[in-house]
């Protein structure tokens, strides 16, 4: 974290990427000239589809419509409700109708910075949705030229969506998402798109007809522009049917009154009106559930501007489970904007833990240093040893005030990922240079090996003077994997994770521009789930898993780790087959070859060296994913194989993975917890309790049987002291004790 905060990262990334796009595309800064340009592109569209067209229009098996759709094509111009559900695309999205898909595909396409076209057709059941840069290269024009060309350069692009109709629906079987040319997204007409809930009925009809009358976007905000006096401050707001009928000077606001800070007054009062509602929903869920429980945070006008909740079963989790957590703030819900922050963790059968939540007002520092200090305060005061974040600077300072102590590191796959979007051109024009840069990041065993190899990669591709590749090396310490060899974060490569955890928890059922209330109620879902998820690896606990060899070290670990945990190291077990051992020097090197190649292998190597001690009887990697993942890797398991060693070293069994884990402090929790008398941590020991028991009993109907007759009888007896008032918990225990 010392490495963030010498260089401050003052230029961020937002920054930096309008600096690179500066140069390399030379666009405008203004943003009514920006809505000009994406109009001319739409000019230049020829086989752009209008959204609105009639599904009973055919089409010809050689182009993607008629003239005159293509015409109206040129101004696509997206609705509320497809703006409201816009998102990236992903293979495997159904619509019911193909003008559905080419909406949905050209909305996303205009929000991100390019135009769509709809092309080939085959048998009218299989579509391609394009980027209209893709095709052939256009030849160089002649630079001594005086004429402008109105026209765009084609760069053989090969962003797109395949549409095929499956069962009645049109479905996005292929998605390419990757440009190889700068995209220009257009922040003016976003924030026109998105006012347009704030219009009044008669606006909408208005914004239709300017529409149908196939006025260009452009020329459409100059009309609400000039109507509005400001197009910056656009309000759209619904007319009181009484002040409607006064006089146009009666509507004209008095010059006393700032209408800007009018304007800000009411979006506060609306965006509130969402927190409240959400507030309201909290509420009843803490009725619903004893050990459900929030914190909220005020303005100094005593309005509600962040809430933090979570429940007793997460405050558990935490305190067992708290030595990794994730931090995502990737995600938003609600018109306003407003970044959703989740805390997760893993427990010991490698599942992700949601262990809390919290709506924030803004994507500030001091925001999320209050969300640190109340995560802190709710859940016990145990600090996490690492944590791993999306790339975020402001995230990342809070966590090194609230928390300097702890490691921190930024999602690998994050960082990487808005580096092929924001310079996908520059590297498009460097040829392979993605391509070594993934595997330099994801294959590099030493600093060295990744400082010295990016050192000569820049020099080979000549892009030293590349300002974000310069960001990317300033925090390399925050981000590249070399660097977080020796630290504990589990499975972080691992596929879902990497994508940030709200992702992949919410991804498929809250949109993000749903309303506050949607996520909490996939909140409760999430939680439901993960006790039904617990159930069964209770069920499976009992169970014996099968081997797929008969190799002693594989029975061995069936008997040690939880189910899901035996799953990973028995993956290792079989990819150990992979290699062949080699002495480099007998009793303390070896080296690891592989001759057999297997489906996605940590590293993409083809030799790896284990060194071994054997006064200690240690044994180390050079993939270090012990260290990383408290497992063993096949690389040690093929030299046990080798050395004859049949049972895994009790040194390198880890009781976090193991099955009575939980279950031990689980019960020194409660212990700590009946000390503070806390009646949400009451419930939680007792809902603990019933689990274990249930667990152990399930299988035999006559205890099953007895059990709920017992219970049924202490449930009578202890409702009927309630009308008694009984002197204290002593009479309750009388009661027990007696049954």
């Amino acid at each position: 974290m010392q490495e963030l905060s010498s260089d401050s990262i003052e230029k961020n990334t937002d920054r930096i990427l309008a600096d690179e796009a500066d140069k390399e595309t030379n666009s405008v800064d203004h943003s009514l000239q920006q809505a000009e340009e994406q109009n001319q592109l739409h000019d230049n569209v020829e086989n752009n589809e209008m959204v609105n067209r009639n599904p009973s229009e055919s089409d010809s098996d050689s182009s993607s419509g008629s003239d005159s759709d293509s015409e109206l094509g040129k101004y696509f111009y997206p609705k509320f409700e497809e703006l409201e559900a816009a998102r990236k695309p992903e293979p495997g999205m159904k619509f019911q109708t193909l003008e559905d898909a080419n909406g949905f595909y050209s909305t996303y396409a205009l929000l991100t910075g390019f135009v769509a076209k709809r092309n080939s057709n085959y048998r009218r059941q299989k579509y391609h949705i394009e980027c209209n840069r893709s095709g052939k290269p256009t030849p160089a024009r002649n630079p001594n030229r005086k004429r402008k060309i109105n026209s765009f350069e084609r760069t053989n692009c090969q962003a797109k969506v395949i549409v095929k109709l499956t069962k009645g629906q049109w479905e996005f079987a292929t998605v390419r998402n990757e440009h190889n040319h700068p995209l220009s997204p257009n922040p003016s007409l976003a924030r026109f798109f998105l006012s347009q809930k704030h219009m009044s009925s008669e606006e909408k009809s208005f914004l239709k007809v300017l529409q149908q009358s196939k006025i260009p976007p452009n020329k459409i905000l100059r009309i609400f522009r000039r109507m509005r006096s400001s197009f910056g401050n656009i309000s759209f707001k619904k007319q009181d049917p009484v002040s409607s009928v006064r006089s146009s000077s009666e509507n004209i606001p008095s010059k006393k009154k700032d209408p800007i800070s009018l304007q800000c007054t009411e979006q506060r009062k609306t965006e509130n009106s969402d927190v409240e509602s959400a507030l309201k929903h909290l509420k009843e869920l803490e009725l619903r559930n004893p050990s459900f429980f929030y914190i909220k945070q005020t303005d100094e006008d005593n309005i509600v501007r962040s809430i933090f909740w979570t429940d007793a079963r997460s405050r558990m989790d935490y305190n067992i489970f708290g030595d990794f957590i994730s931090v995502d703030t990737t995600y938003t819900t609600n018109r306003h904007n407003l970044p959703v922050a989740t805390i997760t963790g893993i427990n010991n059968h490698g599942r992700t833990l949601l262990l809390g939540c919290a709506l924030l007002r803004d994507g500030r520092a001091e925001t999320f240093k209050w969300m640190f200090q109340t995560l802190l305060q709710v859940l016990g005061g145990k600090i996490p040893g690492s944590i791993i974040t999306n790339q975020d600077e402001p995230l990342g300072r809070a966590i090194a005030e609230v928390l300097p102590q702890v490691r921190l590191r930024f999602w690998k796959c994050d960082v990487m990922g808005k580096a092929h979007e924001r310079i996908a051109a520059f590297m498009a024009a460097r040829g392979n240079i993605k391509l070594e840069l993934d595997s330099l990041v994801d294959n590099s065993l030493t600093e060295m090996e990744f400082e010295e190899g990016w050192s000569s990669l820049i020099e080979r591709y000549d892009a030293s003077k590349n300002e974000y590749l310069q960001f990317m090396w300033r925090i390399r310490k925050i981000w590249a994997p070399v660097y977080f060899r020796q630290d504990f974060y589990p499975f972080a490569e691992s596929l879902g994770r990497g994508e940030g955890m709200n992702i992949v928890l919410f991804r498929n059922y809250v949109l993000p521009k749903d309303r506050i209330e949607k996520f909490i109620e996939r909140y409760e879902e999430i939680q439901k789930t993960t006790l039904k998820t617990d159930d069964e690896d209770r069920r499976q606990a009992g169970t014996v898993p099968s081997c797929f060899s008969l190799q002693p070290i594989e029975k061995h670990s069936s008997t040690i780790y939880t189910r899901q945990i035996f799953l990973k190291v028995q993956r290792e077990l079989l990819h150990s087959t992979a290699f062949d051992v080699h002495v480099v020097k007998k009793g303390s090197v070896y080296r690891l070859e592989r001759v057999f190649n297997y489906e996605n292998p940590e590293f993409d190597r083809n030799a790896f060296e284990v060194f071994v001690d054997p006064v200690s009887n240690t044994f180390i990697c050079q993939c270090a994913k012990f260290a990383r993942d408290r497992l063993l890797c096949c690389h040690i398991f093929r030299l046990f194989t080798q050395l004859g060693i049949n049972e895994i070293p009790g040194q390198y069994i880890v009781p976090r993975w193991t099955d009575k884990f939980k279950e031990e402090k689980a019960k020194q929790y409660t212990e700590k917890c009946l000390e503070k008398a806390d009646s949400t941590a009451r419930y939680e020991m007792l809902m603990s309790k019933m689990a274990d028991l249930s667990k152990k009993i399930c299988s035999d109907g006559t205890k099953c049987n007895a059990f709920m007759l017992e219970f049924d009888s202490i449930q009578e007896k202890l409702l009927a002291t309630d009308g008694e008032n009984p002197r204290d918990n002593d009479n309750c225990m009388e009661i027990i004790t007696t049954s």
